[in-house]
């Protein structure tokens, strides 16, 4: 009787150590895998960009010209400056850490163009001032390239230049003027729209920041030339003579503008940076008896 308890007592506790083995087997199950790392990811090249620009410029007129005024040895005087707002897109190429190209298009309106003349007026044997009026606006086609300076926190400055075309639009030119001499009184004429096509360039200079993977943001200046534009041809209102356009030359501009680049490539400052995931290996099995 006592071989058959012993016998029992013996088959009960190796029983127990194998579940007990069994349990702590089963305590070591793997964890799930670690989450993928978030984060933007390119989807066409590596280099290719988008950008947006916004801004203002201060734009001027070099000098003004008008054939009648010419002729009679009439001069310009008071030209006013003004704010002219902008707009544009473009897409460029970054080569490499340091160089980068793109192309833009943007629209200039809100701008105003203002002057008086003087000029001796033989069919009246007096002199004749007039004050022009008028909105200027802008179509602007440019080829940047751009000399990246260095990473620094996040922060690239840069430096770079551009050459395109411009048409310039003079629309809505009021021309209001008073007489003296055999007759004194106010003279009105007006013009049609009138536009150009010429050379354009610009020169600049600012700082990106990159705010993550594929998003860089810009605060610039730069120095715009758009060239020349005129006027349709001048009308007098009350007796309807025609007269030669109103020309503006060299038209300049100092703008401010902020904008942003789509990078469809990894940039190589702030953005989180991807990790291979790291193989789990499971502890040994380790069983006690």
């Amino acid at each position: 009787m006592g071989s058959l308890k012993t016998l029992a007592l013996a088959g009960s506790l190796a029983l127990g150590v194998s579940a007990a083995a069994q349990a702590a087997d089963l305590a070591y199950a793997p964890p799930p895998p670690p989450p993928e790392p978030l984060g933007l990811k390119g989807t066409i090249s590596s280099g290719i960009y988008l950008r947006g620009d916004i801004g203002v410029g201060i734009q001027s007129v070099g000098k003004y010209h008008q054939d009648d005024v010419a002729q009679f040895g009439g001069a310009f005087f008071g030209k006013s400056d003004n704010a002219a707002f902008f707009g544009g897109l473009g897409v460029g190429y970054r080569f490499n850490n340091w160089l980068r190209f793109d192309v833009t298009g943007e629209y200039r309106g809100a701008g105003q163009i203002g002057v008086n003349d003087i000029v001796f007026n033989p069919f009246n044997n007096g002199n004749q001032t007039n004050t022009y009026k008028g909105n200027l606006t802008s179509l602007v086609t440019l080829f940047n390239g751009y000399f990246d300076l260095g990473t620094w926190n996040c922060l690239t400055p840069y430096i770079g230049a551009g050459i395109g075309f411009s048409q310039n639009r003079i629309s809505g030119l009021t021309d209001q003027g008073s007489l003296t001499g055999n007759f004194n009184g106010s003279t009105l004429g007006y013009a049609n729209s009138g536009s150009k096509t010429d050379l354009a360039w610009a020169l600049m200079a600012g700082v990106g920041y990159e705010v993550n993977k594929n998003l860089t943001l810009e605060v610039g200046y730069r120095y715009l030339n758009l060239g020349d534009a005129q006027s349709g041809r001048l009308i007098n209102a009350f007796t309807g003579q025609v007269q030669a356009p109103l020309k503006a030359k060299d038209i300049e501009s100092h703008d401010f503008r902020i904008g942003m680049r789509w990078n469809f490539g990894d940039p190589n400052c702030c953005g989180p940076v991807e990790r291979e995931p790291i193989a789990y290996a499971p502890p040994p099995v380790v069983r006690k008896y």
